[in-house]
């Protein structure tokens, strides 16, 4: 583990033990859209209202969300980070950055373009294509793709 995140706050970890990955899904997506009403983390996560309802009941309870009502309509509720969540994050974030300087200062301006070019097209909606025709670097398509209707040639002595 890089140095950086060894250094967060002893808190941080003992909330993160304690933490389960819809729960840290949640905190991510909050933190990067801010306040979302309780159907809209439902529906993002794929999951039941009810269900929704049982993760923000654990981080509230954690101190890391808390319910917003609109006072015109109780029915209506909007979950948002706590300042503490906010102040998590934020340290989280920071260790993170850090750790990414350590990890790229290994690359020179050419490898860390060709590496932010490759990421760019990995966070794409729908990943490119290779077109068929077109023979790549050797073992390139030694790994499955699509239906698993094609399967990897057996390595040698297997």
């Amino acid at each position: 583990m890089p140095a950086q995140l060894c250094e967060l706050d002893p808190s941080l970890h003992d909330l993160m033990g304690n933490t389960t990955i819809r729960q840290l899904e949640v905190l991510r997506v909050l933190a990067i859209r801010g306040a979302l009403a309780m159907h809209e983390l439902a529906t993002l996560h794929g999951i039941t209202r009810s269900s929704a309802t049982e993760v923000v009941d654990r981080l509230v309870g954690h101190g890391l969300v808390e319910r917003r009502y609109d006072s015109l309509d109780r029915r209506s509720v909007e979950v948002a980070l706590t300042a503490r969540a906010e102040a998590l994050a934020a340290q989280v974030r920071r260790a993170q950055e850090a750790s990414i300087a350590v990890l790229t200062n290994v690359f020179d301006d050419e490898e860390l373009a060709t590496l932010v070019r490759l990421l760019e097209k990995l966070a794409l909606p729908e990943p490119p294509t290779r077109d068929p025709g077109d023979a790549g670097p050797a073992g390139v398509d030694a790994h499955v793709r699509g239906s698993g209707a094609h399967r990897a040639a057996p390595l040698p002595g297997r």
